[in-house]
């Protein structure tokens, strides 16, 4: 029988199956079947996607144990599989083992001793009694939250209502020099919002949450937030997004305005594309007519492009962040998905933006390095996406503004600058939070949040919650400008200034390595 894991799962064997002292990569796969086996699979997992190579679950178990896993599978269902059933729950078996597998191997620090250790008592006299006392139990995340979500940005201040009677926009605004806190800050309100049943996406543009085995304080940290928040961790380039960021419309006339959109905004975040470019890919974009990354370059390099128009669309599709088209075109052909796949050449199909937002993300751009134009571009086109296609009012109930999920972009100044010729993040600021979508924004520099330009913005002064760690970085001026007041000493690490609905406090913020969203 042969099955496809998910892409991570495919990693994690290929990357940790020696450095844990397995023979070969089937001993890995075998040990997570059976933990999964021994500890159950809770009913909310879901495995996020079938994009790694075929497996056959004899390489797996082997011939001789193939009864006794059928029996333990049946034994867990409940009930006699056949054979497709049977497929469907070995994989899923063993895409939750190799996850439990995975977070042992981090709470572990990466250490092979502290990994056997782990696994021998997590295989004790009890094993599989009470699944309870070895997976944390992770919050409830809801599709549509309803009710009020407050949250405690300082130690010595009030809770921040992001969704409440008195509440604006939900916009948060936090900045600070490198060591701050503000990470830290960061990671707890996004832990507390977990604890509310709130989702999010963040989007991690210097590797905050990267697997870093020569900080085992940061890998401890990691995996509690992670196990916490039951976030999805997404590396680009190692993994790309299951999502694809272009669109078009049956109608010419949208389509074309669809086109103008995608074009101007690739140019705002891209300072060497100049006019003719950006008319370059509107007009191939409209000859397209399932339009995606990979078709787009090569149908401009069909045109007869060479200059910077198509440099940008080969290195987004030479990257492999997103996923290919979707199969509307075979669709009407009349082939089905399979057949549009491979015909295609799609090897990671692309899935509902609801289907992707079930759970919280967190998306590390760590290996695309100092190309921070590349990073704000990425960002960019997945927030225009959501804005696009998610931009529908959530009526207030009781007073209540409805959440379906914060947006989070960690070092925004990338993106700020642009910000005044694309307005995309102003439109998030004022219209998100009544969508059920408030954005957050993080900067190393206070005054990156004041923009200008055509969409010019003052994001401190319209954030309900601002959070500033280093306001000794800016002059009295710019002080009022951005915290509404003055601070006369310099903060000490940790401190911060909080401007909450035009109240000026400093006190201690909150850390997630101590505070842990609590």
């Amino acid at each position: 029988m042969r099955f496809k894991p998910s892409l991570a799962t495919e990693e994690f064997i290929e990357n940790v199956h020696q450095r844990v002292g397995a023979r070969n990569k089937a001993v890995l796969g075998r040990s997570a079947l059976f933990l999964a086996l021994g500890e159950g699979i809770p009913p909310s997992f879901k495995s996020t996607d079938s994009q790694g190579k075929d497996l056959d679950d004899e390489t797996v178990i082997g011939n001789e144990l193939g009864d006794v896993v059928r029996a333990a599978l049946n034994h867990r269902v409940g009930k006699k599989l056949n054979e497709s059933e049977y497929r469907q729950e070995f994989r899923q078996h063993f895409e939750y083992g190799c996850q439990r597998l995975k977070q042992i191997w981090e709470e572990s620090r990466n250490d092979q001793t502290r990994f056997v250790s782990a696994l021998l008592k997590i295989a004790g006299p009890d094993f599989g009694e009470n699944r309870k006392t070895h997976v944390t139990p992770r919050p409830v995340v809801e599709q549509v939250v309803e009710q009020e979500v407050k949250l405690k940005v300082l130690a010595e201040a009030p809770e921040w209502s992001i969704n409440g009677p008195d509440t604006k926009n939900g916009l948060l605004v936090i900045s600070g020099e490198p060591g701050s806190g503000k990470s830290q800050l960061a990671l707890d309100l996004l832990a507390q919002l977990s604890n509310q049943g709130v989702r999010f996406v963040f989007f991690d543009l210097k590797g905050e949450l990267e697997d870093d085995p020569s900080n085992p304080q940061q890998g401890k940290n990691r995996a509690q937030f992670l196990e916490q928040t039951g976030a999805r961790y997404i590396r680009l380039i190692r993994q790309s997004l299951p999502i694809n960021p272009l669109y078009r419309s049956s109608d010419l006339t949208r389509n074309a305005q669809i086109a103008y959109e995608i074009a101007g905004l690739i140019r705002c975040f891209a300072r060497q594309l100049g006019a003719k470019q950006e008319r370059s890919i509107s007009d191939t974009y409209q000859q397209l007519p399932t339009p995606d990354f990979s078709s787009l370059a090569l149908q401009l390099e069909q045109n007869g492009a060479e200059g910077v128009d198509l440099a940008i669309i080969q290195k987004i599709n030479r990257l492999n962040i997103f996923a290919n088209a979707s199969s509307s075109l075979g669709l009407e052909e009349g082939l089905n998905n399979s057949a549009v796949r491979n015909l295609l050449n799609q090897e990671k199909p692309t899935i509902s933006l609801e289907e992707w937002l079930n759970s919280s993300i967190v998306i590390d751009f760590k290996d695309i390095g100092n190309d921070s134009e590349t990073k704000a571009l990425i960002v960019a086109l997945i927030l225009n996406f959501l804005m696009k296609h998610l931009n529908q009012n959530l009526a207030v109930k009781n007073n209540i503004q409805p959440i379906k999920m914060v947006l989070f972009v960690d070092e925004a100044h990338l993106l700020l600058p642009k910000e005044g010729k694309a307005g995309l993040l102003g439109s998030l600021a004022r219209q998100g939070r009544s969508w059920g979508f408030p954005v957050w924004l993080a900067s190393q520099d206070a005054d990156a949040f004041v923009t200008t330009g055509e969409h010019a913005t003052n994001f401190a002064e319209l954030a309900e919650c601002g959070v500033h760690f280093s306001p000794h970085t800016l002059s009295g001026a710019q002080q009022r400008k951005v915290l509404g007041g003055t601070i006369r000493r310099e903060l000490k690490k940790a401190e911060a200034a909080l401007r909450l609905q035009g109240n000026l406090t400093v006190a201690s913020a909150r850390q997630f390595w101590q505070d842990q969203g609590s």
